[in-house]
């Protein structure tokens, strides 16, 4: 694989990423929202701020599975300005942010990402922001600031996520060595899981360097 050496692959690269990781991450994020906010907290909000949110983001969702980008912005910002302390303020700074990364505005994408990582509290949000931001971070020619960014987390069940994302960084970066020991981790840690991608781009690297 040739590390991407023009802002235009750069760009494409993200999209890329973006499409294999976005729509189904959000989805997933929804059904499993409940879980992840716990029942103490919908106790704690009124049954009117609730269900208005959940009105405004469902139209959200069509608006992003139909790619209407201009509603999804306009959507998504109310949603965020005023339903702030739910997370489906949070659910919709992605959907921003994946609008904008289609369109080539990573710097507005990483605003929003940045967003989720000041005002989530929630370690599976949280995650996810940062991949997303060192992805964009890559895409913007900065694999260093990538891999500070997640470097010395405690990924947790995240793990063969970022070590495969750590491989593409480093492989971005013309350090074989490194993204194939990245790829290794994420195979060991997602063993029962379906790994042909992740195989290919290791098999892609060929011989380790002396």
């Amino acid at each position: 694989m040739v590390a991407h050496t023009t802002e235009e692959e750069q760009v494409e690269a993200i999209k890329r990423w973006w499409k294999a990781n976005g729509t189904s991450v959000v989805v997933g994020l929804v059904v499993g929202l409940g879980v992840l906010v716990g029942g103490n907290y919908w106790m704690e909000n009124t049954a009117a701020q609730r269900q208005n949110a959940s009105l405004e983001f469902a139209q959200l969702q069509d608006d992003l599975q139909q790619m209407r980008a201009d509603a999804v912005m306009t959507r998504g910002d109310h949603i965020i300005n005023s339903f702030s302390d739910t997370p489906y303020a949070v659910l919709s700074a992605f959907a921003i942010a994946k609008i904008k990364v289609g369109e080539g505005d990573l710097l507005s994408a990483r605003a929003r990402l940045q967003w989720v990582l000041d005002n989530s509290d929630q370690p599976e949000f949280l995650h996810m922001a940062r991949m997303r931001m060192a992805a964009v971070m890559l895409a913007e020619g900065n694999g260093e600031g990538a891999l500070a960014l997640l470097d010395g987390v405690d990924a947790g069940a995240f793990l063969p996520l970022y070590e495969e994302l750590k491989g593409d960084i480093y492989l971005s970066l013309s350090q074989q060595n490194q993204a194939r020991s990245a790829y290794e981790k994420a195979l060991r840690a997602n063993d029962k899981g379906d790994n042909s991608l992740l195989q290919m781009k290791l098999d892609g690297l060929g011989d380790e360097d002396a």
